[in-house]
């Protein structure tokens, strides 16, 4: 394993550096705490991999020209929440190849760097199921109407199934009278008048029910 670190934290980045060199399994492991020199330390210590520990909001859109420049580098994210699906797919469309937990330890980071570089992804089997769940809701907007939160979103589809408030509540494991809110944001939102304008208002957005919703 030959790995540059990148964070903001030098503290947290030298610690990580001075655990992962005392392993005998690791053949190589840099730091640094500037970003621009990222790509000109990898090609100079032949690293393999990138531990990214992403700070500021600005360092997001450096990460993507970062996976640009080393397309045969693999990047990793660290300290990641991985009970939030939305954060694993942002932090892939960033462009890294695997996440690191916040709860990691040095023997699961390395065991995640090595699988990531195999061309594997590791992840907990719960974390798993969230990004499924969370992949296959982001494929159900679709059509859907701007400005919807994600719960609307949801009620918006069983609504167009037919499902009645009192059995959408049982579906979302929420109240009848939570439901009846929404509803009614819903129908603020999309300025109709009455519930049974809502399947209308989606056909001609063009949003379709996806098989397995």
């Amino acid at each position: 394993m030959r790995s540059l670190i990148y964070s903001g934290n030098v503290l947290f980045g030298q610690c990580l550096r001075h655990g992962l060199s005392e392993r005998p399994d690791v053949a190589f492991v840099s730091y640094s705490s500037n970003l621009d020199e990222v790509v000109d330390l990898v090609a100079a210590h032949g690293a393999t991999s990138v531990l990214v520990d992403l700070g500021p909001p600005r360092d997001a859109e450096r990460l993507k020209a970062l996976a640009r420049d080393l397309p045969d580098i693999c990047l990793l994210a660290l300290s990641v929440d991985d009970q939030l699906a939305e954060e694993v797919i942002a932090y892939a469309r960033l462009g890294c190849h695997g996440i690191v937990p916040r709860d990691a330890t040095l023997e699961d980071l390395i065991r995640i760097v090595r699988a990531a570089e195999r061309g594997e992804v590791t992840m907990r089997p719960h974390v798993t199921a969230k990004l499924m769940q969370a992949l296959a809701a982001n494929d159900s907007a679709q059509g859907m109407p701007a400005g919807l939160t994600r719960r609307e979103r949801e009620i918006c589809s069983l609504v167009c199934e037919g499902l009645t408030n009192k059995e959408i509540a049982r579906e979302v494991n929420r109240s009848v009278g939570t439901v009846k809110n929404h509803v009614g944001s819903i129908l603020s939102k999309l300025e109709l008048g009455r519930r049974g304008a809502i399947s209308a208002r989606l056909r001609q957005t063009g949003w379709r029910k996806v098989a397995g919703d």
